[in-house]
């Protein structure tokens, strides 16, 4: 069990993509909390799973979600702390739409940077996603009456990737899926040579205890009812 994935909001998205990984990972060990008051989970989760993660001497890699707030976790538990540890970012709590400013707890987008902080490896699941994140760190953080850390930005970004969300496709053994994923495949080759789209940039996250494969469309590999797009940028 060397990749130790932790969920604090396990449903929707975030629920399919530590599924997925878990289904593709045979290494590997899930912690979560079910998906109720995402406000709570945000604000106690670290607590909860240091106490309830045992300690063990077999994990090398931490994937998290930003809900988890990192550094609380990473400082109640030093053992998580020295482990590779991988941020997901599914939405950013800067620029995620509220009614009205003022409604915005600043808590929750001040944790998520400080997560940024502690965390080697920071994914955003789309562009837009990672730089209205931080391009909105300076703005943010003048919030602080006084005393603003500073250079935030540009401590944070030389972390971050941008993995599209994994897409699980259906049944490819029948020859109609098969046109119909050509086809598809076709359009994707398409957008990308007309900057359209930013699908086919890349696609989803492989983990293994040696190895973190950032996904990319420009290397194709099938393998049951997965499309993975592979490029190795990070050796653990």
């Amino acid at each position: 069990m060397s990749i130790l994935i932790i969920e604090a909001f396990y449903g929707g998205s975030h629920k399919q993509l530590v599924d997925l990984l878990q289904e593709e990972l045979e290494d590997c060990v899930l912690y979560t909390l079910p998906a109720k008051k995402w406000h709570w989970r945000a604000r106690t989760s670290a607590l909860y799973f240091s106490q309830n993660i045992p300690i063990s001497e077999h994990y090398r890699i931490l994937f998290a979600s930003s809900v988890l707030n990192l550094t609380e976790l990473a400082a109640l538990r030093p053992d998580l702390g020295k482990l590779k540890k991988i941020l997901y970012f599914h939405e950013n709590q800067l620029v995620y739409p509220v009614k009205k400013c003022q409604e915005r707890d600043f808590q929750y987008g001040y944790n998520q940077i400080l997560s940024c902080l502690v965390a080697d490896v920071v994914v955003f699941n789309s562009s837009f996603n990672m730089e209205s994140f931080l391009t909105s760190i300076g703005k943010f953080m003048k919030l602080i009456p006084d005393h603003r850390p500073k250079d935030l930005e540009s401590i944070i970004r030389p972390k971050c990737q941008v993995i599209y969300f994994p897409i699980r496709f259906p049944d490819l053994h029948s020859q109609v899926m098969t046109e119909k994923i050509k086809a598809f495949r076709r359009e994707l080759l398409y957008a990308d040579t007309t900057g359209s789209t930013q699908l086919c940039t890349s696609g989803c996250i492989f983990l293994s205890s040696h190895l973190l494969l950032w996904i990319n469309w420009h290397h194709f590999y099938l393998r049951p009812h997965l499309y993975f797009f592979l490029e190795p940028i990070l050796l653990t």
